[in-house]
């Protein structure tokens, strides 16, 4: 389960004297626990590869966790650790169309587990087809939730650029299944 992974990543690292040690790793094991899941969740609508979006959110809570002295002071480290992973998820989206082409990359299959609910394969197909940025906002506004100052936050961008990308963004997605495209959007 995650937990051997949260271990994985704590054995790595040697954060401080053995008393702060321990307790920064049982820190770390409960923000992982709670967070982790998520975090591969929301890589994986952003670059469609469970093993790719797995070990994006793994390299994320390293960073994570090497910086936990530090981090762990903050108000959000959940927050840290997701923008972290998405940034990384943009990247990784970004050299994969450089790499294997559009075609290519738009006609990759679905694969994630049986518990995870998808939207239709369609829009998915569409979705893969956006610029990394877009298609970040995109899933974390609709199907993280996410309000968009929030969004914006963890996509390094401005609400009002973040609303400049997801408009961008259903505009395509609205030329590419031919619909049309709600302006209201907030």
């Amino acid at each position: 389960m995650d937990d051997t992974v949260a271990g994985r990543i704590m054995d790595d690292v040697v954060i401080g004297p053995r008393a702060a040690h321990d307790a920064a790793r049982e820190e770390f094991r409960g923000v992982f626990a709670a967070v982790y899941p998520r975090v591969v969740r929301t890589v994986y609508f952003i670059v469609h590869d469970e093993p790719v979006a797995e070990e994006i959110a793994q390299d994320a809570f390293v960073e994570l966790y090497r910086g936990w002295s530090k981090i762990r002071n903050y108000e959000r480290p959940d927050l840290w650790v997701r923008r972290v992973a998405i940034r990384k998820a943009q990247r990784e989206v970004s050299k994969s169309v450089r790499r294997i082409g559009l075609e290519r990359a738009v006609a990759q299959p679905d694969r994630v587990d049986d518990t995870a609910t998808l939207p239709d394969p369609e829009l998915m197909a569409a979705i893969r087809s956006l610029p990394a940025q877009q298609r970040a906002v995109l899933v974390l506004f609709y199907l993280e939730d996410l309000p968009m100052a929030e969004v914006a936050d963890l996509v390094g961008c401005s609400a009002s650029t973040g609303f400049v990308h997801l408009h961008r963004a259903r505009s395509r997605l609205a030329e590419l299944l031919s619909e049309e495209v709600d302006g209201n959007v907030r």
